[in-house]
Parts: structure tokens; C-alpha cells; sequence
């Protein structure tokens, strides 16, 4: 895994997975110990329509990974004044967001497909419409 871009003063981060690829296809590996935060819970997000806007919020004190595993994601960041948007259609590459980092994702595509890694489990006390930092 290496760092392709970051944004916010660092507090969110593109990265690039390796893979693997033969006549088969590709293979993304992710061990759990060598990502930037253990897991704590995962999810995915689909069926959205396209042009649909999701999240609108940050977290108090969780770490997400997002990946686009299918389709294309457009997913705004915020912190403090700052702005930033931040493109996933390869799911090689992931978005690592920072604790109070404000984030909302539109799907581009039809059958865009979203996955999330998560640092805690699911709280709705560490949802934060908006999160100052």
C-alpha cells in the first residue's frame, strides 16, 4: 500500500493498493494487520441511483477506508474551511478518512458499488452532521 495523494493537510489520504493479475483477472489482497487502522466493522452500499448523494456527515472519532469496488464515486470532502473532491472508480485505490473529516459521496454510475471499512463498530453517537475540528 502506498500514498498517491493527500488532501486536508493529510487528514485524508488516496491510497494504492497492490494486486495481482494473470489470465484469471486480478486479485486485491487486503491484510487486515497492514492496513492504516484495524477494522472494526464493514459494510457496502448499493442499488443507489444515479446522480443520488449519500453520507452528508463525519465521525467523532472513527477511521474509514472507502473503496469504489464497482462503477464510479465522487465523494466530497470538508474540514474546517477546506474542501476537496476526490474521485474512486478503481478498486485498487482506497480513501482513507480521517476522525472529523465531513464527507458525502454521489454515485456517478449505474451499479456503482461502495465499501467501507470502518475503525469502531457502529455508533450513532459518532455521527457528527458536522464535525469542527
Amino acid at each position: 500500500m502506498r500514498t498517491l495523494e493527500e488532501f486536508l493537510g493529510g487528514r485524508a489520504r488516496l491510497l494504492a493498493f497492490e494486486y495481482k493479475t494473470d489470465a484469471r483477472g486480478a486479485l486485491i489482497p487486503l491484510a487486515f494487520d497492514e492496513l492504516p487502522f484495524v477494522p472494526k466493522r464493514s459494510f457496502f452500499v448499493h442499488g443507489v441511483p444515479t446522480g443520488m448523494v449519500r453520507g452528508g456527515h463525519g465521525h467523532r472519532t472513527a477511521r474509514q477506508l472507502l473503496f469504489c469496488v464497482s462503477g464510479s464515486i465522487s465523494v466530497l470532502l470538508l474540514y474546517g474551511s477546506e474542501q476537496v473532491s476526490v474521485s474512486l472508480d478503481d478498486c485498487s485505490h482506497g480513501l482513507l478518512i480521517e476522525a472529523g473529516v465531513w464527507s458525502q459521496q454521489a454515485y456517478l454510475t449505474p451499479g456503482s458499488v461502495l465499501c467501507a471499512l470502518a475503525s469502531e463498530p457502529f455508533s450513532t453517537a459518532s455521527y457528527s452532521p458536522s464535525v469542527t475540528p
